[in-house]
């Protein structure tokens, strides 16, 4: 099995996921149709069906289009209001195939994500969604500034950067050494949050972690045009 990484619009990934021996593809998060069809076609691959992880334009937004161009193929997800959905998946369901399991999450369950992580085996390979590693190993530094994981990777993060490469795939058992969100239980993210709970600490970490998205943002010379225009000189 591969996976093809495929990066559209501004920093969203498609992947594209291969059985080799049957030449059978699933894919994820269709934002750009016609270019995932043009992976198809040059990989020579029967494209059966596709997995949306939620409703976001740009992760559901071609589904519709995607359909129409192939009559019958499957569009799963775990949320009704994604596009062209065929079949909506339960919390917890497994789908086996492609040597490969699909477990569907429930984001109400984020809670408890976590902690059944952990319990998952550690050389999972791990892909995003976004391209937004730089920034979530900033937010990380700055939760636990003392961690060499979290530095080590930052450092080979911004080369990737420099290079125009992506940073997927890592690995579960890397995520676990330097993701504050996946380390809810160790000290210095709980003495940074203020919390103890893993589910207090948890929502602690989202908003902080947004908090930092925003101070981290540049501001807008087009919002700043735009308010001169219409408020004066």
């Amino acid at each position: 099995m591969k996976v093809k990484v495929i990066p559209v619009l501004e920093d969203n990934y498609m992947y594209l996921v291969i059985e080799e021996h049957t030449r059978e593809a699933v894919a994820v998060d269709v934002a750009v149709p016609k270019r995932l069809l043009e992976i198809v076609g040059r990989e020579g691959v029967s494209l059966t069906t596709v997995l949306t992880t939620h409703h976001h334009w740009d992760h559901a937004r071609g589904n519709a289009e995607l359909a129409r161009l192939r009559p019958g193929l499957a569009v799963l997800g775990a949320d009704e209001r994604i596009c062209a959905l065929t079949r909506r998946l339960v919390h917890g369901e497994e789908l086996r195939g492609m040597r490969c399991r699909w477990v569907a999450v429930a984001c109400a369950w984020r809670a408890q994500l976590s902690k059944c992580i952990r319990a998952w085996s550690r050389p999972w390979k791990v892909f995003c969604g976004h391209e937004h590693t730089l920034g979530n190993l900033e937010f990380a530094q700055k939760v636990e500034p003392g961690n060499d994981h979290v530095r080590a990777k930052l450092s080979w993060a911004k080369k990737r950067d420099e290079d125009d490469m992506p940073t997927v795939p890592s690995t579960l058992g890397e995520e676990l050494l330097y993701n504050p969100f996946l380390r809810v239980a160790e000290e210095p993210v709980c003495k940074f949050t203020g919390k103890a709970a893993p589910a207090e600490v948890l929502e602690a970490l989202c908003r902080e972690r947004a908090s930092f998205e925003r101070a981290a943002e540049p501001l807008q010379p087009q919002a700043r045009a735009l308010l001169a225009l219409q408020w004066g000189p």
